[in-house]
């Protein structure tokens, strides 16, 4: 599915959560927003998300955020870095 959404959880500490999700946009063509959320669940609106990070990323925005991820992930494997 081309057009979904996707979303993941990147922190929880069962208190405080961290949420990232990509979706399709129009502009630039091809590209993708980028959203970082937060949530606490001892607020006084629990399920209420607060953006804190935005970007529409076009395809080398989105490489050039892979790339970063996967050198982090690589240093913390003892795995060779990935080049960008």
């Amino acid at each position: 599915m081309a057009n979904a959404n996707i979303r993941t959880t990147i922190f929880d500490n069962g208190d405080f959560s961290l949420h990232a999700q990509l979706a399709p946009v129009s502009s630039p063509e091809g590209g993708h927003a980028f959203t970082i959320t937060s949530q606490r669940q001892e607020s006084r609106n629990p399920h209420e998300e607060h953006v804190k990070f935005f970007a529409c990323l076009d395809r080398e925005g989105l490489q050039g955020l892979s790339d970063l991820i996967k050198n982090e992930l690589a240093k913390l494997d003892g795995t060779p870095v990935v080049q960008p």
